[in-house]
């Protein structure tokens, strides 16, 4: 029973984003752990509330405290009422939303599918609501008979919204070149996880059908990885940079759409550092030099192969930990880093590219160094000469202070 001695929490993952309305601010909340479909919408002045539901303070606490901001007695019932209708819409943590959160668990590891947890939310869920949507960013208009042969693609994987057009710019050239037998994507795992690659079985669901995983290909990988590849499978469930190049894949060929091994990729700067990048551990060398042998002898069976890379670039500002503002200067600081690194990566240089953004410890939080490296890789292990043209670069202001950046680039 929600009272005054009541402390909400809001629930982990609950994204808060401000927007613009016919009648004035608003901030939306958003879950992006998938155990609720419900949006939010409420006014701009409730985030100073909400910024107190931290699971320490109770209703009578947070009554005091914006006393002492506002100036003001916002009453106890009010704020209980508001607590209540989050509660209802599954936004708290409390005992409720632990067995919610324990019954999707245990529903995901029983299923073949991987849900496309952000449709209705990032992007519409009805296909002709979808498909005007993406087609505000890109309409396909295939080559009846491509000839170009894409090795490798970059894309981000920002809210489709905020980076629609690089997305298109990466997409556009991939739906014009020959359709692959095989994509091997490497996504972020924003959640972190134990092994270095975390791969599923799973077949990822979209509104225009599933993306099916190769699943003779994740055997042949399971054969040189040192662990089980799926012990963290779970990752999969939640993480969008892999949903959003799934809804894209399938967007652009739809039943033409070849299979895929999607591959989350963890934190390498947690083991390697700018002496020694993974290139000089010799677990990872090894996997590398191992998945070198196994594309070449996918090559030798004629199969053309896509490496793609669903990635972000710097994340600056005090959304991301930074303790100084926002400038024009700080901007073009970045632009011109991002570019430099973007450069290395384009010339294949896997390991300066891994070095140089470690010099300052990773100072811009570029949080795709990982999986553009793996991509680096697996590129350079199909076509040593090939080279990288970037097509086009972004920042995308955070409304809570500070900007990310994404590229599109194509091998």
């Amino acid at each position: 029973m929600i009272t005054s001695d009541y402390k909400p929490l809001i629930k982990a993952e609950t994204e808060i984003i401000p927007a613009k309305t016919d009648k004035g601010e608003v901030i939306i909340l958003k879950d992006n752990e998938g155990l609720t479909n419900q949006t939010i919408v409420m006014p701009i002045e409730t985030i100073a509330l909400i910024q107190f539901f931290n699971g320490q303070n109770s209703i009578k606490d947070i009554q005091s405290q914006i006393l002492k901001l506002t100036s003001q007695i916002i009453p106890e019932h009010e704020i209980i009422e508001f607590v209540k209708q989050l509660d209802e819409a599954n936004f708290l943590e409390n005992e409720k939303i632990k067995k919610i959160r324990i019954k999707s668990y245990e529903e995901f590891k029983k299923s073949d599918i991987r849900k496309a947890i952000h449709k209705g939310l990032s992007y519409p869920e009805n296909i002709l609501e979808l498909t005007s949507f993406m087609s505000k960013f890109h309409k396909v208009e295939q080559t009846p008979f491509p000839t170009k042969i894409l090795t490798g693609a970059v894309a981000p994987h920002i809210d489709i919204i905020k980076g629609g057009t690089v997305y298109s710019k990466t997409y556009s050239e991939i739906g014009n070149s020959q359709i692959p037998d095989l994509i091997i994507a490497f996504g972020v795992s924003h959640k972190g996880g134990n092994s270095p690659f975390i791969f599923t079985k799973k077949d990822y669901e979209t509104p225009y059908g599933n993306m099916v995983v190769d699943s003779e290909t994740y055997g042949k990988f399971k054969e040189i990885l040192w662990y089980e590849p799926d012990d963290e499978e779970i990752l999969h469930k939640n993480e969008h940079s892999l949903e959003f190049q799934a809804l894209w894949l399938k967007y652009i060929w739809r039943e033409k759409t070849p299979k895929w091994l999607p591959i989350l990729v963890t934190d390498f700067e947690r083991f390697s550092s700018e002496e020694n990048p993974p290139s000089k551990i010799e677990y990872m060398e090894k996997f590398f030099t191992d998945s070198e042998i196994l594309l070449k002898s996918l090559l030798k069976e004629n199969k053309k192969i896509l490496i793609l890379a669903g990635v972000d670039l710097s994340h600056m500002g005090q959304r991301f930990g930074d303790d100084f503002p926002i400038t024009g200067e700080i901007k073009k600081q970045t632009e011109e880093f991002d570019k430099k690194v973007l450069n290395l990566a384009s010339e294949l240089k896997a390991d300066e590219f891994f070095k140089e953004i470690l010099k300052n410890q990773n100072s811009t939080k570029i949080c795709g160094l990982s999986a553009i490296y793996c991509a680096l890789r697996f590129i350079k292990s199909i076509n040593p000469e090939i080279r990288g043209k970037i097509l086009d670069y972004s920042q995308a202001n955070d409304p809570f202070g500070g900007f990310v950046s994404f590229a599109s680039i194509i091998f």
